[in-house]
């Protein structure tokens, strides 16, 4: 079986950031976003037609961690960028959050045609840190066997990282945040994330499937005069999936025949934010999870396969209508046996 790729890094080390490569590509990309941010503003001042921002601040909401336009856990009905149904737009997006036993650094952008359709593309990567040497003592244990006599891809080591891949898909159906305002009518999508995990040999041995797709559809109003006199948004989703921690533990579980199972779930989600300001929302998210059994029925099982629901509190800032600065502090609960995997997330959005 193929063993997982591991990136050497001092023991002591709990930064996924601390490793060049990450920060070379890092830097690459926050000066990516500063470059869309200027282009942007010098596009709109230009008037250049198919590219200008014609939708107000704000509308194409900021980026999730699957790369979609919506909040920080969850995709929203609006598509991403400025555009209005005559242009394109976009965004590109960073996020770190860290939480007590790992760290997830995610980019990626999306583009959106018309209005109407959006396609995005996200990148995670989902630092174990020194907690990898952890699991590997609770797995040996549990089996009473060495740590070197485990399967290579349940052998995590110092510092192992668990990546995928995100493509997403949207298609706005009806409705518009902005131009229904006299009516109940929300602006609805359906859309779609296909997860490629990097992964595969220890997602296999875990008893679940690299690869997947989570469904959606989403259902998003916006109140130009709400609370205060400010926007006031709200979001409902409703995912059909079977993924794991979001696909970075797989897709799909075991049955109690040890046979594999992909049965998918119907999971909600929702999101509100308020405007304080012209220029600062703050809000909150909720996103359910889906139950699947990993490992094995056992004790050790149970505790891998444990899964919370995600929430978030958060702060958008929009100091220019092409940038947005979100910091949250994100409660996912139950992470690969380790509860109150709980901490604070960062994330820069440029859009046009």
């Amino acid at each position: 079986m193929k063993s997982i790729q591991t990136t050497k890094r001092s023991p002591t080390d709990h930064s996924l950031c601390e490793d060049p490569r990450v920060r070379r590509r890092v830097s690459l990309l926050y000066a990516g976003i500063i470059a869309v941010a200027f282009v942007c503003s010098a596009s709109a001042r230009a008037g250049t037609g198919i590219l200008d921002a014609g939708r107000l601040t704000a509308t194409g909401a900021v980026t999730a961690v699957d790369g979609s336009a919506g909040g920080g856990i969850n995709p929203w009905a609006v598509i991403a960028g400025y555009g209005t149904n005559r242009q394109i737009g976009g965004s590109t997006f960073y996020t770190h959050l860290t939480l007590p036993n790992f760290q997830l650094n995610a980019y990626g952008a999306a583009i959106g045609l018309f209005d109407r359709v959006e396609l995005s593309y996200a990148r995670q990567d989902f630092s174990l840190g020194n907690t990898g040497a952890q699991l590997d003592g609770a797995i040996a244990g549990f089996f009473g066997a060495p740590v070197s006599g485990l399967p290579a891809p349940l052998q995590f080591g110092a510092n192992d990282t668990l990546s995928q891949d995100i493509i997403g898909l949207k298609v706005r159906l009806f409705g518009n945040i902005v131009y229904d305002q006299g009516t109940l009518l929300p602006e609805v999508s359906v859309g779609v994330h296909y997860h490629q995990n990097n992964n595969t040999a220890t997602i296999r041995a875990l008893g679940a499937r690299p690869n997947g797709s989570t469904f959606y559809i989403s259902a998003s109003k916006l109140y130009l005069d709400g609370l205060f006199g400010r926007y006031t948004f709200v979001d409902f989703n409703l995912n059909v999936t079977d993924a794991n921690q979001n696909g970075l533990l797989g897709f799909g579980g075991l049955d109690r025949n040890g046979a594999f199972s992909n049965r998918y779930h119907l999971e909600p989600a929702f999101s509100i934010a308020q405007f304080i300001t012209r220029t600062m929302a703050v809000g909150y998210e909720f996103r359910a999870m889906p139950q699947n059994q990993l490992v094995g029925y056992n004790a050790l099982g149970d505790a891998v396969s444990r899964t919370s629901d995600w929430q978030d509190i958060f702060l958008a800032y929009f100091p220019a209508k092409f940038v947005s600065i979100t910091a949250a502090y994100a409660r996912l609960g139950a992470i690969a046996s380790l509860p109150g995997q709980n901490g604070l997330y960062l994330s820069l959005n440029a859009s046009f």
